[in-house]
């Protein structure tokens, strides 16, 4: 499953027959509305647009009505417009959205979920090399650092060794 915070309107939405007719209707302003919340339930059902509170418990009515803050008898009516419309399905107690996948891309926003995974592991997978590169370097310097003092260790030993006139000088 997939958890989405956003739904996806289309900006021509009012351009479309049923959002149109849905507008004419007495009320209409609020039948738009209620549909906006259907889309909303949907999508917090998570579950390819039934409405449902928690898993396999289909939303009523009743349910409807306390959500919206509606009459059940306003919600009964304006539900059976969009049943009668196509916009909502009823399979046994569940109400779906019509068409939920097509409007709502699921398929895309799967994909694009899919990409951004591979992107972050191929993006981990290059620091991890990246580091582990690093590493080897930084070792490869710390050892060129220590060999560079030795280097300097070996010539002031030397020099204390030689005398004024630059030979070295033994012990008798």
């Amino acid at each position: 499953m997939y958890e989405i915070q956003w739904f996806k309107v289309e900006s021509n939405i009012f351009s479309n027959r049923k959002i149109q007719i849905i507008l004419k209707l007495p009320e209409g302003d609020t039948y738009f509305r209620v549909w906006m919340q259907l889309i909303s339930l949907a999508v917090e059902s998570n579950n390819e647009g039934r409405l449902e509170i928690g898993e396999n418990n289909p939303m009523t009515i009743e349910n409807f009505s306390k959500i919206m803050g509606k009459s059940k008898k306003k919600v009964q009516r304006i539900i059976e417009e969009f049943v009668k419309l196509e916009m909502l399905v009823k399979e046994e107690e569940t109400f779906l959205i019509k068409n939920w996948n097509k409007y709502q891309s699921i398929e895309k926003y799967e994909k694009y979920q899919r990409q951004n995974r591979e992107r972050q592991r191929k993006y981990r997978e290059k620091l991890k090399s990246e580091k582990e590169k690093g590493n080897v370097i930084q070792m490869l310097g710390n050892a060129e650092e220590k060999n560079k003092k030795d280097l300097e260790a070996i010539k002031e030993e030397n020099i204390r060794e030689e005398g004024e006139n630059g030979f070295r000088q033994y012990p008798k």
